[in-house]
């Protein structure tokens, strides 16, 4: 799963719309062509289950319906132009997302969903992106150019959390050295890690790195995403029917998108790092 499902930091409100399952059809259509999969379920077509709700991953640009967008989205619609069929997008709550899948709603999951031993046991996981922890700290300040420079420093972190781990972790490593702990700042709502450094009570905050652009990006120019010095410990993946023919289509479709330059062009649209882009092993 997600680490955290965050849906906007700044705008609470946003968390209250939960998604009901239906369909929305893309405006992007393409003809059936000799590259399109034998495994569809319609002919045509490819059918992607979708939770909305992630920015800048999946959501709705006016925060309520029509085209979902971001780099998921844009990047499956991507995927059907590649194989010459018509994307048909089914929202779907994220809960609902693996049982739409099982109940053959849809081809595919794409929808920033974790590699994860539970869901490979139901699913097959074709991974296509790697994240991982990143810092937000305020525009204009530069006091933070490397892993080093957080000895010392208070950081704002969602409590219980991998994020927390890491910052510990970090922070013993520090004392060992005989420098400056990391102070760390907990707090029981991701909201809160926001206000700490926009009052000022932080030198920074740690999410995952797509959370971080999405924090960044709804502050109205108040806060920027720090240097990438954590390492990219998870991978999203596109989820397809456990054994599904599809599944190695979904790889080579994948691999042919990162390769021509595709996703790389969709990341740097929503402000992603190109270089976490998976390129297989």
């Amino acid at each position: 799963m997600r680490k955290v499902l965050l849906h906007g930091f700044l705008a609470a409100a946003l968390l209250a719309g939960a998604s009901a399952c239906g369909s929305a059809s893309t405006a992007t259509t393409a003809t059936q062509s000799d590259n399109a999969p034998a495994g569809l379920l319609k002919a045509g077509e490819l059918a992607i289950c979708i939770n909305p709700e992630y920015s800048p991953m999946e959501y709705f640009e006016n925060g309520t319906g029509g085209q979902p967008i971001g780099f998921d989205a844009d990047s499956a619609v991507a995927l059907a132009n590649h194989w010459g069929v018509k994307p048909q997008f089914t929202i779907s709550s994220f809960d609902g997302l693996m049982p739409a899948l099982a109940a053959k709603r849809c081809d595919l999951v794409w929808s920033a969903l974790y590699v994860n031993a539970d869901r490979q046991k139901v699913a097959d996981a074709s991974p296509y992106l790697l994240t991982g922890p990143a810092l937000v700290v305020p525009s204009g300040t530069d006091s933070i150019k490397s892993i080093d420079d957080l000895s010392g420093k208070s950081v704002a972190v969602l409590s219980g959390g991998a994020n927390e781990a890491t910052l510990k972790k970090l922070s013993a490593k520090f004392e060992a050295a005989g420098n400056p702990a990391v102070e760390i700042q907990s707090y029981p709502q991701n909201v809160l890690t926001v206000a700490a450094l926009l009052n000022g009570k932080v030198d920074a905050l740690i999410e995952t790195d797509v959370s971080a652009v999405d924090v960044a990006q709804k502050s109205g120019g108040k806060l920027k995403t720090g240097p990438s010095f954590f390492d990219a410990d998870t991978q999203f993946a596109v989820y397809t029917a456990k054994g599904s023919g599809l599944t190695k289509d979904v790889a080579a479709g994948l691999k042919a998108l990162a390769d021509n330059g595709t996703l790389a062009t969709t990341a740097q649209k929503y402000s992603l790092d190109v270089n976490r882009i998976y390129k297989g092993k």
